[in-house]
């Protein structure tokens, strides 16, 4: 396959790695993104750490392990990290070495907000540059249904998912969902779009979007039609081959309506159909750097300038709009 500037190249940024639904206190998940190993887990005091899963000791690894208060335990030798990665005990040793107490074992910038659990990674193992901003809808504030989400491994990049921004045509063709109207502002690691879109036999009458991505991984959806909804669309890359998809969705209840959550696990179903239709595309098309495209296609350039400057060797990114 032909490679482009984005090819075997990790973006910078905030990228979602699990709802906080799916890790309890006392838990451990391990999960590999980014051609690297992880481990989370929350500890009695209810946060959340991501450490690298390989025990610096001798290299176990550490999702087999237990959780012990806020510490996470070695399955081969019993030893304990801190939330920092810093060595706190050792069964059979008084003396732990200053370098394991300092923290051998690596860290990992963490935001639990909106009731997700954000990674910021970096190529470079700089420090985090921007936020993902809290919605109090998102948050569980009352008055909201719960996350109804899903999650697909799928062999694409992110390249071609964020191209749906300003991707109006296929809305039509592939969802048969059209646009009426459409707006993509750009503004540092923030692109934006305002859309309108015709009537839908699902989702119900005109609705009208705003859909932003902070950075180069996460989504957030706000919809206004015959039910209001707040939604979430996070990709994360697990190789230079392939990404975990999720998208989630809630709707604020309706007292007018007995079961509003049946309607929104029925909304998620279209929801998953409707990506499910886009990843059959993606798996099997290829990505073209000079495409060929007509007047009506949209800002496809301006869109990939935006997603350049998240990859190594990429300058800042001023406002564009």
């Amino acid at each position: 396959m032909k490679k482009d500037f984005f090819s075997e190249r990790f973006p910078k940024g905030w990228f979602g790695v699990l709802f906080s639904s799916e890790l309890a206190a006392g838990e451990i998940k391990s999960f590999k993104y980014f051609n690297r190993d992880y481990v989370a887990f929350r500890g009695e005091n209810q946060e959340v750490a991501i450490l690298d899963a390989h025990c610096p000791h001798l290299g176990a690894h550490l999702g087999g392990g237990s959780c012990v208060g806020n510490t996470i335990r070695c399955p081969f030798h019993g030893w304990q990290f801190d939330q920092e990665g810093k060595c706190t005990a050792i069964p059979y040793s008084e003396r732990i070495p200053p370098k394991a107490k300092e923290g051998a074992l690596k860290w990992h910038h963490v935001r639990e907000l909106n009731q997700m659990i954000h990674l910021w990674f970096d190529p470079e193992g700089g420090e985090p540059e921007w936020e993902v901003p809290r919605s109090a809808e998102m948050s569980g504030e009352e008055g909201w249904t719960r996350w109804y989400f899903k999650r697909w491994r799928i062999k694409t990049q992110g390249k071609e998912i964020i191209e749906n921004l300003v991707d109006t045509p296929h809305f039509a063709i592939v969802h048969q969902s059209p646009i009426d109207k459409i707006t993509v502002e750009y503004d540092r690691h923030i692109a934006r779009q305002i859309s309108l879109i015709g009537q839908h036999p699902t989702l119900g009458s005109q609705l009208e979007t705003v859909a932003t991505y902070f950075g180069p991984g996460v989504m957030h959806v706000e919809m206004q039609g015959t039910h209001e909804s707040r939604q979430v669309n996070f990709h994360t890359p697990v190789d230079h081959e392939s990404l975990d998809l999720c998208y989630g969705l809630k709707l604020r209840h309706d007292h007018a309506i007995a079961d509003i959550d049946a309607i929104a696990e029925e909304y998620a179903g279209f929801a998953h159909k409707a990506f499910y239709e886009d990843v059959e595309i993606w798996e099997n098309k290829v990505y073209r750097e000079s495409p060929l495209l007509c007047q009506a296609d949209g800002q496809l350039f301006e869109l990939r300038k935006w997603y350049r400057q998240f990859f190594v060797d990429a300058p800042p990114q001023a406002n564009i709009a």
